[in-house]
């Protein structure tokens, strides 16, 4: 029944996390309306698409406006929960944009297609092409650092950036899931090419995935020899930790961990 429970991840999403919410942007950035994403520009970009084996693919873009946009820079991808959840709530209560703008990293949010990230092999399959295609578009308009590239996610993105790391370890840096365990892949083991670092993240209360298994997933990726920080939140249930300073704590790992020191 565990194993069930981490593949179905997230399946009320972030109800809990909604309350709150500010709606995630700063100052008067220019926003684009859809379509192609341009070359250089800071602001807010909330509706961008690109093509994906023949399925237009959504997502949401953040460029702070005061990262210096011609040398390298960070990029953060971060993947929403299931159900309610979407490209354009995410930056509602985890305020990861404002976190962005203070730390200098570009930050996106794909869309899931039907509201969640791949469970079926098949569309794992497509999900991890629309994040090699999303990485390549960004990084073909802006001076991403190739050392620097993150992916972070909530619940059934929790899960999902658990996953794409595994499967693009040589890509990715590091890793967070906050509330999001591993799923049915990873019976076996991690078995990741790399050993990347991760933060897991976990309310003690949480009623969906219980704290249990967030403590399982650290301990089997430590007992693979990845890097493991584990953050247990006591007072929280199935939801952000906004409150508990948890964009600091995932900024701080990531800005630790680049894919090759020098």
């Amino acid at each position: 029944m565990r194993f069930i429970m981490m593949a179905v991840v997230g399946v009320v999403g972030l109800l809990g996390g909604l309350f709150g919410w500010t709606d995630g942007r700063t100052g008067t950035a220019p926003r684009s309306t859809g379509g192609a994403l341009e070359t250089r520009r800071a602001g807010e970009f909330p509706n961008l698409t690109i093509r994906v084996g023949g399925t237009a693919r959504s997502y949401r873009l953040y460029v702070p406006r005061g990262v210096n946009l011609d040398r390298p820079v960070p990029l953060v991808v971060a993947f929403h929960g299931i159900g309610i959840d979407s490209k354009d709530v995410m930056p509602r209560y985890t305020k990861l944009n404002e976190t962005a703008e203070r730390h200098g990293f570009l930050i996106a949010y794909p869309e899931a297609v039907g509201g969640s990230w791949g469970l079926r092999p098949a569309k794992v399959g497509a999900d991890v092409a629309f994040f090699d295609a999303l990485v390549g578009e960004i990084s073909s308009k802006y001076v991403v650092d190739a050392n620097r590239v993150y992916v972070v996610g909530m619940s059934n993105g929790g899960y999902f950036a658990h996953l794409v790391a595994r499967e693009r370890s040589e890509v990715i840096a590091a890793a967070a899931s906050h509330s999001g365990p591993l799923g049915l892949q990873t019976l076996g083991g991690i078995r990741a090419r790399r050993k990347f670092p991760v933060v897991i993240i976990h309310g003690a209360k949480d009623r969906l995935f219980q704290v249990s298994i967030a403590r399982e997933n650290a301990e089997k990726y430590r007992r693979e020899g990845h890097e493991v920080r584990y953050v247990e939140l006591p007072n929280v249930g199935h939801a952000w930790g906004t409150e508990n300073g948890v964009n600091e704590t995932i900024w701080a790992f990531f800005a630790g961990h680049p894919l090759r020191k020098g």
